[in-house]
């Protein structure tokens, strides 16, 4: 018997984990048209960061050094390497790709190929509606809302939070009001990189923390985006939530190796009849020049 209050639970966990990760994968396209392949090693960084901080400091100094470490390493990427070569979309894809490859290796190196759990932030478990959920994980659900919203309000009320939306509108429009375009590049993949790490932080305590952690979430933020629109912040979180219920019901009814189908079809589907996506926009002509 399909336990529908399981799902919802569930689903709503993991979905706003899920909407944490595919917001900075979205942000960084929509001002940069820019597919970083690396967004899914940040989530790596930031679980390692954890691992090795927490164990120092404490659970939450951990969470907040975690957050720092992978801010730093997104903004080096696309300060050491990407502005460099962002116009050239299949030069960023491959190098990014690559440097995603290069940062498992490091972590193998530095921490080995074993899988581990991360030390849960906040301890112990309460009963639902006859399910237990571990306080850790609505800890993760709490938080995420918390930096969505803080997301969505810079981006939306601030002026430096605008002049994102406004280059992710148009790059020569942007140009003529004012806006230093280098700078909100810069800021973008900071805190793209800041989501990701705390993203990987909750995924490593609540699944499992390994090198090769990065592309799974690498590819549900993709398929994530792709549904809710490019670039949009909107479809991000609509597309989040419509795919960890998808994933939700599917392991329940079928259990954890059907995890994938529903987002598949759902991908396909909006790939056929949808390609702008739930909340995507057709880019103007001449737009990001």
């Amino acid at each position: 018997m399909v336990d529908v209050f399981s799902i919802l639970l569930n689903g709503a966990l993991i979905s706003a984990v899920y909407a944490l990760i595919a917001i900075g994968f979205a942000l960084i396209f929509g001002v940069g048209n820019v597919l970083n392949l690396a967004h899914g090693a940040l989530l790596m960084i930031g679980a390692y960061a954890f691992l090795y901080t927490s164990s120092l400091l404490t659970p939450f100094g951990g969470l907040v050094a975690a957050i720092v470490v992978a801010a730093v390493v997104s903004t080096a990427i696309y300060y050491g390497i990407v502005r460099y070569i962002e116009e050239n979309m299949t030069s960023v894809f491959l190098v990014t790709m690559m440097l995603a490859l290069i940062l498992e290796e490091i972590m193998i190196f530095q921490f080995s190929n074993e899988p581990t759990i991360l030390e849960p932030i906040v301890s112990g478990s309460a009963i639902i509606f006859g399910n237990r959920v571990r306080y850790n994980q609505m800890f993760a659900f709490v938080v995420s809302w918390i930096a969505l919203v803080a997301v969505w309000y810079y981006v939306t009320e601030t002026q430096r939070g605008r002049a994102i939306l406004a280059l992710s509108m148009s790059e020569r429009g942007a140009k003529f009001t004012g806006v230093n375009i280098g700078r909100v590049k810069v800021e973008t993949w900071l805190i793209a990189g800041g989501l990701a790490g705390l993203g990987g932080v909750f995924l490593g305590s609540t699944i499992q923390t390994s090198p090769t952690m990065w592309l799974n979430p690498l590819v549900i933020a993709f398929i994530i985006v792709v549904v809710g629109g490019l670039g949009s912040i909107k479809g991000s979180i609509v597309g989040a939530y419509l795919i960890g219920y998808l994933e939700t019901i599917a392991i329940e009814i079928g259990g954890p190796e059907m995890r994938s189908i529903g987002a598949l079809l759902v991908l396909i589907g909006i790939l056929l009849f949808m390609p702008e996506g739930l909340y995507g926009r057709e880019l103007l002509e001449g737009a990001g020049e």
